[in-house]
């Protein structure tokens, strides 16, 4: 399991703001600074915000009918 989330300062810095306990973000606060969570391989929120993020179905258009079908055997990744 991994937790991304946002927080106001580096862990090394040396502002009051930063190091002084009262003025660090509380545990309640942790929902609206979650920015994804990982787990079992995969980041949940970032896997679903990127899914066919890059197909813009306007350059397809232009293309013969066989081109125009993304199939399995088509594509090349590497494990």
């Amino acid at each position: 399991l991994a937790v991304v989330y946002e927080t106001p300062h580096p862990a090394d810095a040396a502002l009051y703001r930063a190091r002084c306990r009262y003025l660090r973000p509380l545990w309640r606060e942790l929902p609206g600074r979650l920015l994804d969570v990982g787990f079992g391989g995969r980041w949940w929120v970032l896997g679903a915000r990127l899914r066919d993020c890059d197909v813009n179905e306007e350059e397809f258009q232009g293309l013969p009918e066989r081109l125009q079908r993304v199939e399995t055997h088509h594509l090349r990744s590497h494990r």
